[in-house]
């Protein structure tokens, strides 16, 4: 095959990079190229002083290949917007809702329409939107057929690349890949029917930008041949100079051995996560999903990047889907970065604020101390802190090097964090100095939401991947398992449950039960199996989404499931019971009280089911006027994340509004505190003391019987 790059004058341009998808040549004086055919496509490179609507072409050998670039000049700083995980579906045909199982829709047409053409006022200074894949939600054509047409409404380029989604075509098949990584096959046709080549590369001021299409190199369609293309885009520029990676998954091992020096940045997305982690030279960014909650919990949110030439700066933002209720003030930063009002309620003890933003973590409480982990999301930053639990000063503050999502546990003269990166420090509880720390086995590849546990000096922590008991006074790691299932991009949310000598755990979507350890060796003790015949249904019933609860008196462990609760035998695993519900992903642990156990239906309310059967006993709708959503997948704002806590016979509910509830066993609600602070985490209780993190940084300490006194009096006043 052969071609010509000219300018729009037809002015040959030399030294203008062009692939076949394997092998990367220049153009010489005549602006004429010469390749091999490998792969559908033939690519060119833009190049900051240069660009073109029709960047690749089919490759033939029938005729001639002609490129035309017209000048234009991208400026420092370099604005862009990342995206990713939009997920574009199409309405769905009469019933058809169950038919994908895990959630209704992502997002529609006019959604991503809409946001696009909004960007001039989101952010006037960007000059590009990065999509990092999973565009369409089934790979259907009508989607993409859709989706394309969408990007339209863009006033800046947008660049795309495939996730694996875009490779589904409406069915998939599991499988584990060369690398230990549980995913599924794919047909990337469609993909490049409608969007063209899966890899290519083009310039910004400063900086080359390198595409790759993660799920064909996963499974090994065609990584030798990406592989061989990354090593030859990358030896048209000079050694060592900046470039950034965009791939759907966080990029492991698998592909960055095989680049001749690290990009300075990658961002990626696949998890439906928020995780900013520096690794080396390079600074790993993960974003959420945009268009919906993600899997974590994240609201939906973009990254506005700016790249000055030397740098990348973030900066995240909540894509606010209402308008957020005034008492909150800007919570266009909330989870991402810390932004606190001053207001307090007379139950208010005290208000002190945490160096970083809350999300789902509570707060531990030990000896007058109260220890809070918070999140900087705009750069790999997190924060342990101490607080007197009287007063609310600050005793001492601790910066780690990642987001800490979870709650800090107490070991000793220990307080034990886990970073979102997967290390885990032990710091001391009086000066706040980190004591050891134990590295993640792969920072690349562990998402860490699943907070520790601790019980007689030993730290429990760790997923499906990498379970771990830590000696609290050395850091020594006392076992650890790898093997309990394959990698996979879910992350999970559950801290280990510690009953007696048993470690009790759920996962999804692998193992497919809970599982029962020795806690002090790591065997087996048992793995849950569930009542009668296994059935899908069951199968996601057991998809364990949070952390267990556990009634003594019955020795039953509840566990919060995919749309359900699950009783489990403590001693045998065996399954009692499972009651369902409609709010699917909430991973709040079920709260045991004299009255049953009350589960925490996210974006929804509270329902009590009986202990012996899991029937329904009462249900509570919540409302209230949220300024975002952070129930998964979901879109509509909603009050209800946090589960409440157990004070007397009441129930205290923080809500995301700002607003705390009180709730009698009965199901009555007793009144309400409002504050101006958004709750996505339970109150932790000490005695009279109950002390929350919201997802504004601010850390809220109130009396438990002033706050039912408040509560119940405004209630009087208002019927009064």
């Amino acid at each position: 095959m052969h071609g010509f790059v000219t300018a729009a004058d037809g002015t040959p341009l030399a030294q203008i990079a062009v692939t076949n998808g394997r092998d990367v040549v220049a153009t010489d004086a005549e602006g004429r190229f010469e390749l091999e055919r490998v792969t559908p496509f033939v690519t060119l490179t833009r190049t900051a002083s240069h660009t073109s609507d029709t960047w690749w072409l089919p490759a033939t050998d029938d005729e001639p290949l002609r490129f035309t670039l017209t000048e234009h000049a991208p400026t420092l700083p370099y604005e862009f917007i990342h995206l990713t995980d939009t997920h574009m579906s199409l309405p769905r045909e009469e019933g058809d809702e169950g038919r994908f199982g895990l959630y209704k829709d992502g997002a529609m047409p006019q959604e991503i329409a809409d946001f696009l053409a909004d960007l001039p006022r989101r952010a006037p200074q960007a000059q590009a939107v990065f999509i990092t894949g999973d565009l369409v939600d089934h790979g259907f054509e009508a989607e993409y057929q859709a989706f394309v047409p969408a990007l339209a409404h863009s006033p800046v380029p947008v660049h795309v690349i495939p996730g694996n989604h875009d490779h589904m075509n409406g069915a998939h098949q599991a499988l584990v890949s060369r690398n230990n990584y549980l995913t599924h096959d794919g047909d990337p046709a469609l993909y490049e029917q409608y969007l063209g080549p899966r890899w290519y590369s083009f310039d910004i001021p400063g900086a080359h930008v390198v595409t790759l299409d993660w799920l064909s190199h996963e499974i090994g369609l065609d990584h030798e041949l990406q592989n061989a293309w990354l090593q030859a885009d990358l030896a048209r520029i000079e050694p060592g100079s900046p470039w950034i990676l965009l791939f759907h998954d966080q990029p492991g091992r698998s592909i960055l051995e095989h680049a001749p020096w690290p990009p300075v940045a990658a961002f990626s997305g696949h998890w439906h996560t928020s995780r900013v982690v520096r690794d080396g030279d390079t600074l790993h960014v993960n974003s959420p999903t945009t268009f919906f909650a993600s899997l974590d919990y994240t609201p939906p949110a973009y990254r506005h990047v700016t790249w000055d030439g030397e740098r990348i700066s973030l900066r995240t933002r909540t894509a606010l889907v209402a308008d957020a209720p005034a008492q909150l003030g800007d919570v266009s930063r909330s989870t991402f970065a810390p932004s606190v009002p001053g207001a307090d309620a007379r139950a208010v003890s005290w208000r002190a604020v945490a160096s970083g933003a809350g999300h789902r973590q509570a707060v531990a409480i030990a000896d007058g101390t109260v220890y809070v982990g918070s999140q900087i999301e705009d750069e790999p930053l997190g924060w342990v802190e101490a607080f007197d639990a009287v007063t609310g000063d600050r005793r001492w503050a601790t910066a780690v090097g990642s987001a800490v999502k979870t709650a800090p546990v107490v070991a000793g003269d220990v307080v034990a964090v886990t970073e979102v990166s997967g290390t885990v420090h032990g710091l001391d509880r009086v000066t706040g100095e980190i004591r050891w720390s134990v590295e993640s086995s792969d920072p690349l590849r562990r998402f860490a939401w699943n907070g520790p546990a601790a019980a007689d000096g030993v730290i429990y922590v760790g997923d499906q991947a990498d379970l771990r008991a830590i000696d609290a006074a050395t850091g020594a790691v006392l076992w650890r398992r790898h093997d309990l299932a394959p990698h996979h991009n879910l992350v999970n949310h559950a801290a280990p449950l510690i009953v007696d000598d048993l470690l009790i755990m759920g996962f999804w979507p692998t193992p497919s039960h809970p599982i029962g350890l020795n806690r002090h060796t790591g065997e087996r003790v048992w793995e849950g199996a569930p009542m009668g015949q296994p059935t899908f249904d069951m199968a996601k019933a057991l998809m364990v989404i949070g952390t267990a609860g556990y009634d003594q008196g019955r020795d039953a462990v509840l566990m919060p499931g995919f749309a359900s609760t699950a009783c489990v035998d403590r001693a045998t695993g065996q399954v009692r019971w499972v009651s369902r519900h409609t709010s699917v992903f909430s991973p709040a642990a079920p709260v045991v009280t004299p009255a049953g156990y009350v589960v925490t239906a996210t974006g929804q309310g509270l329902r009590l089911i009986d202990p012996a059967d899991g029937s329904v006993r009462w249900e509570l709708a919540i409302d209230g006027a949220a300024p975002f959503p952070m129930a998964s997948y979901s879109k509509n704002p909603h009050p209800v994340v946090a589960p409440p806590t157990l004070v007397d016979d009441a129930l205290v509910l923080p809500c995301l509004d700002g607003t705390i509830r009180v709730i009698g066993l009965d199901g009555a609600e007793r009144g309400r505190v409002q504050l101006d602070t958004p709750f996505g985490a339970a109150f932790t209780r000490d005695g009279d003391l109950l002390v929350g993190l919201g997802t504004d940084g601010a850390v809220v300490a109130l009396s438990a019987t002033a706050l039912l006194a408040q509560a119940s009096a405004e209630v009087a006043a208002v019927g009064a």
